[in-house]
């Protein structure tokens, strides 16, 4: 019973010090995670930023960068090494302490006569097995923190909620004609009305109208028509399409109502057909060619080694910014959206391109069977001109709208944007 008594006091000592070790290395191995992760962070943007580095002459300070978040990782990796380095051979010190403590008892219990030498070997035995996997277990406790700090941080992405949901009881959005209203819509990225991105817009832009969006930088213009395919909710208002609040709207059905070109064009690895048909992948070719021609893009495209089977690589890294932009336009065209969206999708255009694009889809529009309402936001003037309606944002609030003769007559908003860009006064219009 002694030597039972003995063994039994080593596992609940064993099983502590698992427990105290796994306690300390967790927190170490969240730390090693988060060191991992700045290092690739440093790394990912010297890949991605490269040409600006160089350009700058900064490849020792980026260097640097890199050498110190390495070394913060190797230096948290050395900390969790150490502590791993004792667990082990504590864990065998008291395996054998055991083993020393079963023994001499043991031993003093043969001598005396009360106890046999097999049992005394059965008993160290016993003792070997009931401690091995409790030894087993302090081997895999390592990666066992390892695997838990990861997962935590996994988890973090995994049950993330959307902030943007499918009300209960939303409804397709059929028969879309493309009348969009604006009312009285207030939207600020922290969820209240203290620091609003906008204030109290409102606006009615009818089917088949081109709506233009004018501003200064960080006005709110990009803001605006992302609250249109629910990209965000309003903190309060409403945003309707044909009488219907985005946010009753199934959102699959919402958005398949909605091309959109944006100023970052997005573009996957894959050839120029694959990217065009991004949003339809079952049309035609002669559907994605006249999307193409639209968006004037069809000429350079023609150019390149294997046409619209050419690989464009990530990103799209081996065309320019212009060709980006025009196949993103024509991504967009080619779903045949009842709501078009060109947020500045157009700043890295020519004057001359960019007047032929509008044409061009000025005659595809009026070519389809529906109709389709447009939103233009833009920096030049020169994109705005034509517009059936230009809105001026100042500061997230609507300053001025009208058309161009309207504002140049009633906006100094506009006229000072008008002035500056294309010269001389509302006067000289």
């Amino acid at each position: 019973p002694r030597l039972a008594l003995l063994m039994l006091a080593f596992v609940p000592l064993i099983a502590g010090i698992v427990y105290l070790f796994s306690k300390k290395a967790r927190p170490m191995f969240l730390w090693v995670q988060r060191r991992l992760d700045r290092l690739n962070t440093v790394m990912q943007e010297n890949l991605a930023g490269v040409r600006v580095v160089k350009a700058f002459v900064r490849e020792d300070h980026e260097i640097e960068r890199f050498e110190e978040a390495n070394v913060r990782l190797m230096e948290e990796n050395i900390r969790v090494m150490r502590l791993i380095a004792i667990l082990v051979p504590t864990m065998t010190l008291i395996l054998n302490l055991g083993v020393i403590g079963v023994v001499w008892f043991g031993g003093l219990a043969t001598l005396s006569g009360t106890l046999t030498v097999g049992r005394v070997v059965a008993a160290v035995n016993y003792l070997s097995f009931a401690l091995f996997p409790l030894m087993m277990l302090a081997g895999m406790l390592g990666p066992i923190a390892a695997a838990d700090a990861s997962a935590e941080r996994i988890l973090e992405v995994l049950d993330s909620r959307p902030a943007v949901k499918e009300r209960e009881g939303s409804r397709p959005l059929a028969g879309a004609r493309g009348r969009v209203e604006f009312d009285r819509v207030w939207f600020s990225y922290t969820g209240d009305s203290s620091e609003p991105v906008l204030a109290d817009v409102s606006f009615v832009a009818e089917p088949g109208e081109t709506v233009a969006i004018l501003g200064a930088t960080g006005s709110g213009k990009s803001t605006l028509i992302h609250l249109i395919p629910r990209f965000y909710d309003v903190t309060s208002g409403a945003v309707r399409i044909d009488g219907t609040d985005v946010r009753d709207v199934e959102l699959r059905s919402l958005r398949s109502q909605i091309g959109i070109a944006l100023q970052e064009a997005v573009l996957f690895t894959g050839t120029v057909r694959e990217n065009i048909t991004y949003g339809r992948p079952d049309a035609t070719d002669e559907e994605v060619i006249a999307a193409a021609k639209a968006a004037q893009a069809h000429r350079f495209i023609e150019s390149l080694p294997d046409g619209y089977d050419t690989e464009i690589g990530q990103r799209g890294v081996t065309l320019s910014g212009g060709q980006r932009q025009r196949i993103a336009i024509a991504r967009a065209l080619l779903v045949r959206p009842k709501i078009l969206i060109l947020d500045d999708s157009t700043s890295a255009v020519d004057i001359e391109t960019e007047v032929r694009l509008q044409d061009a889809l000025d005659r595809l529009i009026a070519s389809s069977a529906h109709t389709t309402t447009r939103f233009i936001v833009a920096q030049r003037i020169s994109t705005v001109l034509l517009a059936d309606r230009i809105l001026v944002i100042d500061k997230g609030r609507i300053a001025a709208i009208g058309t161009h003769s309207e504002l140049i007559e009633e906006s100094p908003i506009y006229q000072e944007i008008y002035s500056s860009q294309l010269g001389g006064d509302a006067d000289g219009r």
